[in-house]
């Protein structure tokens, strides 16, 4: 066998193992995507929701998800967490939403353990209904009590935590330390037949 022939083989292989390592990793890079959002993005909706709703194409993790819907003001109107069925994130909102413009910035986990991240908006006409009575739905039910206007919270901002694919630039270092040591070999074998 010439030297030649010996680095050919040796390239052929290398490019072998890495075709069988990164060509399947490639399905992994393709994070689910949003295929619906209720209210969808930039719509005009008659009242404040009483949800949004975000369908992706395929199931959501809901540990690590979080979905805010902060008014023009600041405030966000999530409560509780996000809840998951199917392939659709919902989040709650509190009731007494004012109208006006709303943008939803969510986070959830890829069904692949990636988060994913993005915004939209949506605008609403009216207010959503309050859950509190109104002293004269509620006369002759008891006393009538002042309540105050608690502070609303100020928007938590979504973090962005962009995955790296460690394993993926593990991998890579790996294969081309095991190609330095090839060509190394190589090398060392033409040496000895000159």
């Amino acid at each position: 066998m010439t030297s030649k022939t010996l680095v050919r083989r040796s390239l052929v292989g290398v490019l072998a193992v890495l075709l069988v390592f990164f060509a399947p990793s490639t399905a992994a890079f393709a994070h689910d995507a949003v295929t619906e959002t209720s209210p969808a993005d930039g719509s005009t909706v008659a009242t404040v929701p009483e949800q949004i709703q975000i369908t992706l194409t395929n199931t959501p993790a809901v540990i690590g998800s979080q979905v805010l819907v902060v008014d023009e003001a600041g405030t966000n109107w999530a409560s509780g967490d996000v809840q998951v069925l199917d392939k659709a994130a919902t989040q709650e909102l509190r009731p007494g939403a004012p109208a006006g413009k709303y943008t939803v910035q969510w986070r959830l986990v890829s069904s692949d353990s990636h988060p994913i991240e993005g915004t939209f908006s949506f605008t609403a006409t009216a207010a959503s209904s309050a859950s509190a009575v109104s002293p004269a739905a509620g006369a002759g039910a008891g006393p009538v009590v002042s309540v105050q206007a608690q502070p609303e919270p100020q928007a938590e901002p979504v973090a962005d935590d962009s995955a790296v694919p460690w394993s993926i630039i593990g991998l890579a270092v790996v294969l081309v330390g095991i190609v330095v040591a090839m060509v190394v070999v190589a090398r060392r074998r033409l040496a000895r037949e000159d």
